[in-house]
């Protein structure tokens, strides 16, 4: 593929996994989103890749979770009433607040907020993250039926292309 091709595909990948980044630390989320709007060759492109790569393998943060659901808010706040709005915050603010690490449990918690706004505001950009989807893979992207897993071989063949 071009560079403008991987640049594309580059741009879906990020897209598809940015909220899971930024809900890892919002300095992951600045590093590659910078990165890649500077990137110049597939070979820089490529790296972001990587860096999605290991940031969607870290743990989540109670603080990157809280950006991450913040601004997940903003694609619902127009159209949400004030007690959608108080029960997402007061959950969020109970399960972040907590001294204790977040669990598995917590997690999937605060995922269901978003979900549960999701089937009454549909928002496909939100649907189609690798944070609501995780089971569909970070490096799967959709074109309607079909469907490409992005690996690095596509990278590295574009590279010696």
């Amino acid at each position: 593929m071009s560079y403008k091709e991987m640049r594309k595909v580059t741009e879906k990948l990020w897209a598809k996994n940015k909220y899971s980044v930024m809900a890892k630390g919002y300095e992951h989320y600045k590093r590659i989103g910078k990165v890649l709007k500077e990137a110049q060759s597939v070979d820089e492109l490529y790296e972001v890749y990587l860096m999605i790569f290991e940031a969607v393998h870290l743990p989540y943060t109670k603080k990157g979770m809280r950006t991450t659901l913040e601004h997940m808010w903003g694609y619902f706040r127009k159209r949400a009433d004030e007690d959608e709005k108080r029960v997402f915050f007061a959950s969020m603010n109970e399960i972040l607040d907590g001294e204790e690490e977040l669990s598995e449990e917590d997690i999937s918690q605060l995922k269901s907020l978003v979900t549960n706004l999701l089937k009454k505001y549909p928002s496909d950009y939100i649907d189609q993250s690798y944070f609501i989807k995780p089971d569909e893979g970070w490096n799967v992207l959709f074109e309607g039926q079909d469907y490409e897993g992005i690996t690095e071989e596509v990278y590295k063949k574009s590279i010696r292309e």
